[in-house]
């Protein structure tokens, strides 16, 4: 059994967002979230900036979040506070 290393509740999310960077919006597959972050899964292979925004429904704000790891196309993302 793996050990649990985050803070808050993990919840799945499996919904479809958005995310922004420097060139635009790329279209993501939101796989989890938490209060403090989410795993996402980018539609295409592109380096993201160390900052971004996302929009985690199509129903939501975006959020400002930083980019806390990035493997392929899946990135860990932890929000900003505001």
């Amino acid at each position: 059994m793996s050990e649990e290393r985050r803070g808050s509740y993990r919840r799945n999310a499996f919904t479809f967002g958005t995310v922004e960077g420097e060139d635009g919006e790329i279209d993501c597959l939101v796989w989890d979230v938490t209060q403090a972050g989410a795993l996402i899964e980018i539609e295409r292979s592109v380096d993201l900036p160390e900052q971004v925004r996302v929009r985690l429904t199509p129903e939501t704000a975006m959020r400002e979040a930083n980019v806390a790891w990035q493997r392929g196309k899946r990135a860990g993302l932890t929000f900003v506070s505001s």
